[in-house]
């Protein structure tokens, strides 16, 4: 990908995009296949790059926390981010699907939409389950992350929940417990 930060590269998808409408909008496809062929396919191969490192990146923007002692745990997590990673850049899933909203329909929006739907997914299906393991209900009721070495504090009066330290500071309102029922203090 071209372009040295984040937001170069953020800089240069938008722009190549819009590059894109504006070519379709001018004349109909056929006209510019037949004008402009290899110009035009080596934008969308561009924009296809660009957004294949957006939805990698909004991944790995919102990466979860893990433990680096829980070896099984991480193995785990690694296992299940792969399967579904290979299920979505197979034929119809949700890359193809990002890809299409682009490149055939324009809409940026619904493209966002599936990048989210594509860390959602990852985020139910594999981290959950991974996140389940290092939350614990304590007898006293607060919920201990050994992660983050934080207490939940719940939502009250409009504002968030969030993990906290056992002096109440160092809130933290990023990747809410997931609990197995369990007692453990």
């Amino acid at each position: 990908m071209r372009g040295k930060t984040k937001a170069e590269k953020l800089e240069i998808f938008r722009s190549d995009f819009e590059r894109l409408k504006k070519n379709r909008e001018a004349m109909s496809l056929p006209e510019l296949m037949r004008r402009c062929g290899k110009e035009y396919q080596a934008l969308i191969a561009q924009v296809l790059e660009d957004a294949d490192w957006y939805a990698d990146t909004y991944i790995e923007t919102f990466a979860f926390p893990t433990d680096p002692q829980d070896l099984i745990g991480n193995a785990q997590l690694n296992h299940r981010i792969s399967v579904i990673l290979r299920e979505e850049n197979a034929p119809g899933g949700l890359v193809e699907r990002y890809r299409a909203a682009l490149i055939d329909r324009l809409d940026m929006g619904e493209f966002k939409k599936l990048v989210w739907e594509r860390y959602e997914r990852l985020r139910q299906e594999a981290y959950n389950p991974y996140w389940a393991r290092h939350c614990h209900r304590l007898n006293s009721g607060w919920i201990y992350n050994d992660i983050l070495k934080k207490f939940w504090l719940p939502s009250e009066s409009g504002k968030s929940g969030g993990w906290i330290n056992s002096d109440y500071s160092g809130w933290d309102g990023r990747f809410p417990p997931v609990v197995k029922e369990e007692h453990n203090g």
